[in-house]
């Protein structure tokens, strides 16, 4: 089965799961979603948001650093 087929089998599993919970046990979507689901989300937010600047960083050091001339890093001063 292709990647792409599992991530919308898993996108709509997870849609009919969401509104199943939410419109059988309202009670506890709300308490899943305070104590299980918004700390996850939270932490994995911040997760991605620790990797991006080391991403970053590296990619332009390296692609400086593969320039080998260092003149020819002058036009890309400001």
């Amino acid at each position: 089965m292709k990647l792409t087929t599992k991530i919308f089998i898993g996108l709509i599993l997870g849609a009919v799961v969401g509104l199943a919970l939410h419109m059988a046990a309202p009670d506890l979507f709300s308490t899943l979603d305070a104590y299980v689901f918004s700390p996850l989300g939270t932490v994995f937010l911040n997760l991605i948001k620790m990797l991006v600047v080391p991403i970053v960083f590296f990619s332009i050091t390296l692609g400086t650093a593969s320039l080998g001339d260092p003149k020819k890093v002058r036009p890309y001063r400001w």
